[in-house]
Protein backbone atom coordinates (compact mmCIF):
# COMPACT_ATOMS: atom_id res chain seq x y z
CA UNK A 1 0.00 0.00 0.00
CA UNK A 2 1.62 3.42 -0.73
CA UNK A 3 1.48 5.63 2.00
CA UNK A 4 -0.90 8.79 1.80
CA UNK A 5 0.43 12.20 1.61
CA UNK A 6 -1.36 15.75 2.36
CA UNK A 7 -2.17 15.64 -1.52
CA UNK A 8 -4.42 13.28 -1.09
CA UNK A 9 -6.41 14.84 1.41
CA UNK A 10 -6.81 18.12 -0.55
CA UNK A 11 -8.07 15.48 -3.85
CA UNK A 12 -10.84 14.37 -0.78
CA UNK A 13 -11.81 17.60 -0.27
CA UNK A 14 -12.44 18.48 -3.98
CA UNK A 15 -14.15 15.20 -5.00
CA UNK A 16 -16.42 15.91 -1.85
CA UNK A 17 -17.23 19.31 -3.38
CA UNK A 18 -17.25 18.08 -7.07
CA UNK A 19 -19.73 15.50 -6.30
CA UNK A 20 -22.29 17.68 -4.21
CA UNK A 21 -22.15 19.63 -7.32
CA UNK A 22 -22.35 17.42 -9.94
CA UNK A 23 -25.47 15.57 -8.15
CA UNK A 24 -27.07 18.76 -7.88
CA UNK A 25 -26.69 18.52 -4.43
CA UNK A 26 -25.31 22.08 -3.96
CA UNK A 27 -24.68 25.07 -6.48
CA UNK A 28 -22.10 27.79 -6.69
CA UNK A 29 -20.56 30.11 -9.27
CA UNK A 30 -18.10 27.95 -11.85
CA UNK A 31 -15.69 30.88 -10.64
CA UNK A 32 -15.63 30.51 -7.72
CA UNK A 33 -14.94 26.25 -7.62
CA UNK A 34 -11.46 26.52 -6.85
CA UNK A 35 -11.99 28.73 -3.40
CA UNK A 36 -14.35 26.28 -2.62
CA UNK A 37 -12.62 23.32 -2.77
CA UNK A 38 -9.58 25.28 -1.04
CA UNK A 39 -12.22 26.81 2.14
CA UNK A 40 -13.60 22.69 2.18
CA UNK A 41 -9.39 21.73 2.64
CA UNK A 42 -8.84 24.59 4.85
CA UNK A 43 -11.65 23.74 7.35
CA UNK A 44 -10.52 19.87 7.62
CA UNK A 45 -7.08 19.49 6.60
CA UNK A 46 -6.02 19.70 9.91
CA UNK A 47 -8.21 17.10 11.06
CA UNK A 48 -7.17 14.46 8.62
CA UNK A 49 -3.54 13.28 9.16
CA UNK A 50 -1.86 11.13 6.18
CA UNK A 51 1.05 8.27 6.41
CA UNK A 52 3.03 11.34 5.70
CA UNK A 53 1.91 13.60 8.88
CA UNK A 54 1.66 9.79 11.38
CA UNK A 55 5.99 9.48 9.78
CA UNK A 56 6.86 12.70 10.96
CA UNK A 57 4.76 12.94 14.04
CA UNK A 58 6.66 9.32 14.80
CA UNK A 59 10.09 10.70 14.12
CA UNK A 60 9.43 13.76 16.17
CA UNK A 61 8.32 11.52 19.19
CA UNK A 62 11.32 9.14 18.58
CA UNK A 63 13.37 12.40 18.42
CA UNK A 64 12.16 13.68 21.65
CA UNK A 65 13.03 9.97 22.79
CA UNK A 66 16.64 9.76 22.08
CA UNK A 67 18.25 9.04 25.05
CA UNK A 68 15.88 6.31 26.16
CA UNK A 69 16.30 4.51 22.62
CA UNK A 70 19.89 4.37 23.36
CA UNK A 71 19.82 3.55 26.71
CA UNK A 72 17.41 0.85 25.96
CA UNK A 73 19.78 -0.58 23.31
CA UNK A 74 16.99 -0.11 20.01
CA UNK A 75 18.19 0.08 16.83
CA UNK A 76 16.76 3.58 15.04
CA UNK A 77 14.22 1.36 12.92
CA UNK A 78 12.78 -0.43 16.14
CA UNK A 79 12.45 2.58 17.68
CA UNK A 80 10.52 4.37 14.87
CA UNK A 81 8.22 1.24 14.32
CA UNK A 82 7.57 2.03 18.02
CA UNK A 83 6.89 5.00 18.03
CA UNK A 84 4.96 4.84 15.07
CA UNK A 85 3.02 2.44 16.55
CA UNK A 86 2.05 4.51 19.53
CA UNK A 87 0.87 7.79 17.05
CA UNK A 88 -1.23 5.06 15.19
CA UNK A 89 -3.03 3.45 17.86
CA UNK A 90 -3.85 6.95 19.21
CA UNK A 91 -6.56 7.38 16.78
CA UNK A 92 -8.53 4.08 17.27
CA UNK A 93 -11.27 3.34 14.98
CA UNK A 94 -10.79 6.32 13.25
CA UNK A 95 -8.64 5.44 10.67
CA UNK A 96 -9.82 4.68 7.07
CA UNK A 97 -8.07 4.12 4.00
CA UNK A 98 -5.12 5.56 4.79
CA UNK A 99 -6.27 8.48 6.63
CA UNK A 100 -6.25 9.16 10.23
CA UNK A 101 -9.17 11.51 11.67
CA UNK A 102 -8.50 13.06 14.54
CA UNK A 103 -12.24 13.63 14.94
CA UNK A 104 -15.08 11.19 14.05
CA UNK A 105 -15.30 11.01 10.49
CA UNK A 106 -19.04 11.75 10.98
CA UNK A 107 -18.08 15.01 12.89
CA UNK A 108 -15.82 15.72 10.00
CA UNK A 109 -18.09 15.58 7.58
CA UNK A 110 -21.22 17.71 9.84
CA UNK A 111 -18.01 20.17 9.90
CA UNK A 112 -18.11 20.48 5.72
CA UNK A 113 -21.88 20.58 5.46
CA UNK A 114 -21.83 23.72 8.26
CA UNK A 115 -19.62 25.35 5.89
CA UNK A 116 -22.02 24.63 2.66
CA UNK A 117 -24.72 26.19 4.62
CA UNK A 118 -23.21 29.08 5.84
CA UNK A 119 -20.39 30.13 3.24
CA UNK A 120 -21.10 33.38 0.92
CA UNK A 121 -19.31 31.09 -2.11
CA UNK A 122 -22.57 28.76 -2.04
CA UNK A 123 -25.53 30.01 -4.09
CA UNK A 124 -27.74 27.01 -2.88
CA UNK A 125 -28.03 23.74 -0.85
CA UNK A 126 -30.67 21.43 -1.91
CA UNK A 127 -30.81 18.54 0.52
CA UNK A 128 -30.73 18.30 4.64
CA UNK A 129 -28.02 18.20 6.50
CA UNK A 130 -28.76 14.90 7.71
CA UNK A 131 -28.39 13.68 3.58
CA UNK A 132 -25.06 16.20 3.11
CA UNK A 133 -23.91 14.59 6.08
CA UNK A 134 -24.76 10.83 5.04
CA UNK A 135 -23.62 11.12 1.56
CA UNK A 136 -19.89 12.87 2.19
CA UNK A 137 -19.02 9.94 4.91
CA UNK A 138 -20.23 7.49 2.07
CA UNK A 139 -17.71 9.03 -0.32
CA UNK A 140 -15.12 9.02 2.24
CA UNK A 141 -15.57 5.55 2.99
CA UNK A 142 -14.91 4.58 -0.84
CA UNK A 143 -12.62 7.00 -0.91
CA UNK A 144 -9.01 5.11 -2.25
CA UNK A 145 -6.19 7.24 -2.70
CA UNK A 146 -4.43 4.31 -4.42
CA UNK A 147 -6.76 5.30 -7.77
CA UNK A 148 -5.12 8.40 -7.81
CA UNK A 149 -2.56 9.17 -10.54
Amino acid sequence: MTPTRKEYVKTLCKTIATRLENQKSIAFPPRLRSIIFEEVYQLVGPYIMTDEDLREKALAKMGAKAEQINDAQMTESDAYKAARAIVRASFGDDELNGFYFIKPLKQVAGMIVSYLMRSPSIDEVYETDEDLEKMIVDWVKTFNPQNIT
